[in-house]
């Protein structure tokens, strides 16, 4: 007579993509979505609101997706980075013809009562796709500088269209971190971000300018392939960048946008609105040090 043999689960094979996992850095989002969550609803509970568990199912949605993304080989996603990048610019273009406005600025779009932020999305989008030219073709030679901070633009731009200043700021800073380690000169870097610290320096501190304009005379001549040309046009840029600062404070900022540049600056022009946080920020790190 023939007999059964049990049901054996080989929990070795269950449990061995889990490890070699970081459970440090698996655990500490998840314990500050919860930790988030209760504070959420400790607030809301003054104020009659019981929005709360939104924050822990968007954080279970996430832990999902950082689970399932986990367990892909990274490299597949190199197949599929101009799908992401395209998939990345329409959702950003479909903010514009169908998101919602709120505090000046059209950055959502409501999915079964939930405000998406596409410009989130978009992040991660421009990492994966910048990955994928860099891996491909490090950024050592002036060409695929210029590639590499195209593909970023057309993202960027859409993003500072909304207007949303502080997260086009961040894709200005992905980028740069990206073409660091994809072995761009330093220098060039430098010279890629100096019209910023011109607009600031040129309107407020002309002496400061005058030494920083001197700098990236140097820096120019000793790192661009043609050092004549080269500092000649990045002093240019440097100046016309001053004398667009004054454009960009009068006529293209949003007044709300102003008051965050001026109160960063200055937060007792507002110490009980919007310098409030800043203020007891410092109170905090005086009272309690670092």
């Amino acid at each position: 007579m023939l007999q059964k043999s049990p049901i054996r689960i080989n929990w070795s094979s269950f449990l061995e993509p889990w490890q070699q996992i970081d459970w440090l850095l698996f655990l500490l989002p998840v314990g500050l979505t919860v930790f988030g969550g209760i504070m959420i609803r400790s607030t809301e509970l003054n104020l009659g609101r019981n929005d709360w568990w939104q924050h822990w199912f968007v954080g279970g949605i996430g832990l999902a997706l950082a689970v399932l993304v986990a367990r892909w080989r990274y490299k597949i996603l190199r197949q599929w980075q101009w799908a992401i990048y395209a998939l990345t610019n329409l959702s950003l273009l479909a903010v514009i013809f169908i998101g919602t406005t709120g505090g000046g600025a059209q950055r959502w779009i409501t999915v079964a009562g939930f405000n998406v932020q596409p410009s989130e999305f978009a992040k991660l989008g421009l990492i994966i796709t910048l990955a994928g030219i860099l891996q491909a073709k490090t950024a050592d030679t002036i060409g695929t500088l210029f590639k590499t901070l195209g593909v970023a633009a057309v993202p960027w731009a859409l993003v500072f269209l909304q207007p949303d200043l502080g997260t086009s700021l961040v894709f200005g800073a992905i980028a740069l971190g990206m073409l660091y380690w994809g072995n761009t000169n330093p220098g060039w870097l430098v010279l890629l971000i100096s019209p910023i610290v011109s607009v600031v320096l040129f309107n407020l501190y002309l002496t400061g300018w005058f030494i920083w304009a001197a700098i990236i005379i140097l820096i120019a001549w000793f790192t661009l392939p043609w050092p004549q040309w080269g500092a000649l046009g990045a002093l240019s840029l440097n100046v016309m960048a001053g004398e667009f600062g004054q454009l960009l404070w009068e006529r293209l900022l949003k007044d709300y946008q102003k008051d965050r540049l001026i109160l960063f600056l200055n937060p007792e022009q507002d110490p009980l609105g919007g310098g409030y946080h800043l203020i007891q920020s410092r109170i905090a790190i005086g009272a309690g040090q670092l």
